[in-house]
């Protein structure tokens, strides 16, 4: 039997596949709509959401929505081991001066003994916040986006999709769905609200077989992280978090507290898995550090310096 989202889906693949880029544009430009066209792949489809009225400086205008087939996954603008990030070409776009994607916290999997870091489930929403160059004349937006969905193998797409957010119009009917996608995204903090600036709080290894990241973040009571994902300028590659007494060396005593007169709080260890070839051990490497925890979601900026 077939599911009615299959026969959407069905639908909008033979209403559309065989149109070309300018034509769903103009489609596009015909009338008012919510969303562009499904663009049907292997394993995954994508779709343009019109959400906010562009007067809306809090909100977001628009939205990608990636869904997926039952036990695939697509990637993270850092996908970790393998996998492949998404790459956004706006260049077809008109009247649009600025657009900037947001991204809901991700997840890690295990995939052919490497991990990697992404979304799975039904879909994923990534918002969009736009500023017009006129903001008396419609912003029209043309996504060429080259992606890919995994699942016992990885599949690269590539998808056009155009959608026209008129300037006076009102919240679009998928609205909620991009509203919801950004309460998911982290929360940008300064590395105190986490405790992070303090002395002895972060640190960097790279000594032969105790490599890692180590942090000491403040949390709420009984509060409990679930992942942190580190990125950085160059080739930096981190594992999963880890409390100090699992340490990646294999030894299970934890490191002595760096400054004892300060009560830093649990450490957590990141393994190193890659570094670049030429680190500058004297100066310091700006990581940005997206911390997941069974409360909250947040991003941060630390600098530091590694050691041997």
């Amino acid at each position: 039997m077939i599911s009615r989202r299959q026969a959407v889906l069905g639908a909008a693949a033979f209403a559309f596949g065989g149109a070309t880029f300018g034509q769903r544009l103009a489609r596009a430009e015909d009338g008012l709509a919510a969303a562009s066209p499904w663009v049907v792949g292997l394993g995954a489809r994508m779709r343009l959401l019109r959400g906010a009225p562009l007067a809306d400086k809090d909100g977001a205008a628009a939205g990608i929505e990636i869904a997926l087939d039952p036990g695939f996954k697509t990637y993270w603008r850092m996908p970790g081991d393998a996998g492949v990030p998404p790459v956004f070409d706006w260049s077809g776009s008109g009247n649009l001066a600025s657009i900037a994607t947001d991204w809901p916290a991700p997840q890690r999997f295990a995939e052919a003994g490497v991990s990697v870091i992404g979304y799975g489930g039904d879909n994923v929403v990534l918002p969009l916040r736009i500023a017009a160059a006129d903001a008396a004349i419609p912003v029209k937006l043309a996504l060429t986006l080259s992606y890919a969905a995994c699942k016992t193998i990885c599949v690269p797409l590539k998808a056009d999709a155009a959608l026209l957010l008129p300037p006076d119009a009102p919240g679009g009917l998928y609205a909620s769905l991009i509203e919801a996608a950004s309460r998911e995204v982290p929360r940008r903090v300064e590395a105190a609200a986490l405790g992070l600036d303090r002395p002895g709080s972060v640190s960097l290894s790279l000594a032969r077989g105790h490599s890692g990241l180590s942090l000491h973040p403040r949390l709420e009571a009984d509060e409990r992280v679930l992942d942190i994902f580190v990125e950085a300028p160059g080739n930096w590659l981190f594992g999963a978090p880890r409390a100090s007494s699992d340490r990646v060396s294999g030894d299970p005593s934890p490191q002595p507290n760096p400054s004892p007169q300060l009560d830093l709080g649990p450490q957590l260890d990141l393994p190193l898995l890659d570094h670049p070839k030429r680190v500058d051990r004297a100066e310091d490497i700006p990581f940005t550090l997206t911390l997941v925890t069974d409360r909250r979601a947040v991003e941060t900026m630390i600098g530091v310096r590694p050691v041997t």
